[in-house]
């Protein structure tokens, strides 16, 4: 049984992604590497630095070590170091908002991306254009950030966080054909979307399990 890394900055992101890959790829092993200090690092420091680069190496090289086949970073903040990772290890690294972008950038023109977290915003607007470019598309990217909500979220006021969240999806779907939600801390509220607009609102768990799936087959 192939065995997958997640990896993790933050321990908001273990459960939902296990639950999702954990039905969606039954006959894969995973194990979950986490440390909240190189989220809190990044936040201090307001860029990547080569000790953060290190720090995630480290963490994605722990992985390997007791053999896994695959390394998923579940942080789209980490996601700038993601390329640069990938050289100093051996196997595959795959950045979790990928999948979803790539859906998105080949199918619809106008995305909307929503981020509560402020240290998603870069790195989410460098990843939609990194495959944007790779794709060759013109399209476009209408990103909103939403940090009250995040404070909210951080503060324990769950049900503010998530009709926040709510509200500016559908005034984001006005302008735009989809949104994505950046952060997979953000993925559960789209269950309390109507399912008129449920369908256009995406979230990185809808297509990581089937990328997996799809990268552990071609390694064989």
């Amino acid at each position: 049984m192939p065995l997958v890394g997640l990896v993790h900055s933050t321990r908001l992101a273990i459960d939902p992604l296990q639950k999702v890959v954990g039905s969606q790829c039954p006959d894969t092993e995973f194990v979950h590497v986490m440390d909240e200090g190189i989220l809190r690092k990044l936040a201090a420091t307001g860029k990547i630095t080569p000790e953060i680069l290190n720090w995630l190496t480290a963490m994605v090289f722990s992985t390997e070590e007791i053999g896994a086949s695959l390394a998923v970073v579940s942080c789209s903040s980490l996601s700038p170091c993601v390329n640069d990772v990938r050289t100093k290890v051996n196997i595959p690294v795959l950045k979790i908002d990928e999948p979803m972008v790539e859906y998105s950038v080949k199918n619809f023109t106008r995305i909307g991306l929503l981020m509560t977290n402020p240290t998603t915003e870069k790195p989410s607007k460098l990843l939609f254009e990194e495959v944007r470019r790779n794709l060759d598309r013109k399209v476009a990217l209408i990103p909103r950030l939403c940090p009250d909500a995040f404070n909210k979220l951080n503060q324990g006021d769950v049900h503010g966080h998530d009709i926040e969240v709510v509200e500016i999806v559908k005034d984001l779907l006005i302008e735009t054909d989809v949104v994505m939600l950046a952060q997979i801390s953000i993925a559960r509220v789209r269950e309390r979307m109507e399912d008129t607009i449920k369908n256009r609102v995406f979230s990185s768990l809808d297509f990581i399990s089937s990328k997996i799936n799809e990268i552990l087959t071609h390694l064989g």
